[in-house]
């Protein structure tokens, strides 16, 4: 895995950006690189933490992202394709994936891909932390997005976290849709997870969800 940190060719002209997002941890902009479109990802400062200990948690934030986007390629995921880092601005340049918003266009052939992309992370022993039907892209192909909570782990129980939250939102933001789709998710998780893998992941999701039920009652 390589990744070029290569300043004196950089084109990007810093000052034609469009803020297309701004979130808690990163703002989102749209630029051209090397005459095309392309994302722009800028961890944003953190006035509460002092600055040498923010910047170096920026810094390897921003690394391990682009590790981690890296990793779950590796594992056969289609995911946008990194043009550059710079650690030090905490900034990483990605490819422009042209689609939907699977959150927009739902159905159930797109949870079923969803499903099956959810198990090549976890048989790789990759959790993404933040699945929810917003991270993927509907085009050509499907594509997931945002590596940035991501990361390695053999825990069952870590890994049905990641169901749970895709559960979650399949049942708030697309209730109508809710049987259908996450059915097919699960018959997609199961094509590359396995019957055996996948109940013992499904028991941890059903156990988490008690321990909440639980907490609220209490």
């Amino acid at each position: 895995m390589v990744f070029i940190l290569c300043f004196k060719d950089i084109l990007l002209l810093r000052d034609k950006r469009l803020l297309i997002k701004r979130g808690a941890e990163a703002d989102i902009y749209l630029i051209q690189w090397y005459n095309k479109k392309a994302i722009s990802k800028v961890r944003i400062p953190k006035p509460y933490r002092h600055r040498s200990l923010d910047n170096e948690i920026r810094k390897y934030r921003t690394i391990h992202e682009a590790a981690m986007s890296s990793a779950a390629k590796e594992a056969g995921i289609i995911s946008p394709f990194i043009y550059f880092i710079d650690p030090f601005q905490a900034e990483i340049i990605m490819e422009f994936v042209k689609g939907k918003s699977v959150k927009d266009v739902l159905t159930p052939q797109l949870s079923y891909k969803m499903g099956v992309y959810t198990a090549l992370l976890h048989t790789n022993n990759i959790v993404h932390g933040d699945l929810t039907t917003s991270n993927f892209i509907a085009g050509k192909k499907v594509v997931l997005i945002d590596f940035g909570l991501s990361y390695y782990s053999t825990r069952i129980e870590d890994k049905a976290v990641d169901i749970r939250l895709t559960r979650q939102v399949f049942s708030s933001a697309h209730a109508l849709l809710y049987e259908d789709v996450y059915e097919s998710f699960i018959e997609g998780y199961l094509t590359v997870m396995g019957k055996k893998k996948m109940h013992r992941i499904l028991e941890s999701v059903s156990e988490i969800e008690q321990r909440g039920r639980y907490a609220r009652v209490v």
